[in-house]
């Protein structure tokens, strides 16, 4: 089976579902509550076990009852877990709004001190791997994990899903791929034309550039062209950790050796077949499901 190793952040999230997003202070109800793991990273480990592949998910959570319970959804999940445990600060979790149309509103907290520096040791020490995926949260573990990969000569993809206070750039130096958020890349780039962002971002790195745009799809620049794939047409119900599962399934394809149009057509249906489906992480496809869109689509 295909190694990949995914770095990064993991949560808990609370998931209320409610018919329309706030819109300024009162009180709301919902209709439903889930409480699911969630976090960039480990959805998208989340994500390559699902779909087949062998996934490891290094990270940092707190001394507390949520960092049980990161680690143990984690584990049922079929990933492998190497966290750190930091005493007297407490685990990420989010706050997740989703209204009837599947769109999402996310109140996060993670401590700064959680992934202000910090062993990296386990993110360097990695054997065996085929691909290896980073987020933004914690840039010193990512970079250990970025330097390890381009040693090991496979492939690296930097999910830039937010603007970055620092550290951007050295990561973008170090990675084969980076995939960015279409708000990320907007912020970064100085342009919401995300073809004339991602060729901004071609001036400043040699790496494989991508920008999801949801519903627009996804944008990609390869040998100096721009390439473009529509997103899959399905009924949404709840786009939470989309993003990830396309991240996931992207790096897995690509430690597999898929070329890349093919390896971000597979992410694409992944993604899609995500927000077809409630509950964030819980909604994550598998490689069957993902296989019957992709042949339903030609």
């Amino acid at each position: 089976m295909t190694n990949v190793v995914c770095v990064g952040i993991a949560v808990i999230d609370l998931i209320f579902e409610v018919e329309a997003l706030p819109r300024g202070g009162g009180k709301y109800y919902a209709s439903s509550f889930r409480e699911v793991g969630g976090g960039v990273a480990a959805n998208a480990a989340v994500a390559v076990a699902r779909l087949g592949g062998n996934a490891r998910y290094i990270g940092r959570v707190g001394d507390d009852a949520l960092g049980e319970q990161i680690i143990a959804d984690l584990i049922a999940s079929g990933v492998d877990v190497t966290v750190d445990r930091v005493r007297g600060v407490t685990s990420p979790v989010s706050s997740v709004l989703v209204d009837a149309a599947g769109e999402r509103t996310i109140v996060n907290h993670t401590p700064r001190e959680l992934f202000d520096g910090g062993d990296v040791t386990a993110a360097s020490d990695l054997v065996d791997v085929d691909a290896v995926l980073v987020d933004v949260r914690w840039p010193d573990g990512a970079a250990a994990a970025l330097r390890t990969a381009a040693a090991a000569g496979v492939p690296s993809v930097f999910d830039f899903d937010r603007p970055m206070e620092s550290g951007g750039d050295a990561l973008l130096g170090l990675a084969t791929h980076v995939v960015f958020s279409a708000a990320a890349l907007a912020a970064t780039a100085g342009t919401d034309d995300p073809v004339a962002g991602l060729a901004h971002m071609a001036q400043r790195t040699d790496a494989w550039l991508a920008v999801t745009v949801g519903p627009g799809g996804v944008h990609w620049r390869h040998a100096g062209g721009s390439h473009h794939l529509p997103a899959f047409a399905v009924d949404v119900v709840d786009t939470l950790g989309a993003g990830d599962v396309f991240h996931g399934a992207l790096t897995l394809a690509l430690a597999e050796g898929q070329a890349p149009a093919d390896a971000v057509r597979f992410a694409s249906a992944a993604a899609a077949l995500k927000c077809t489906r409630p509950g964030g992480r819980s909604g994550t496809p598998d490689r069957a499901d993902v296989h019957e869109l992709l042949q339903e689509a030609i």
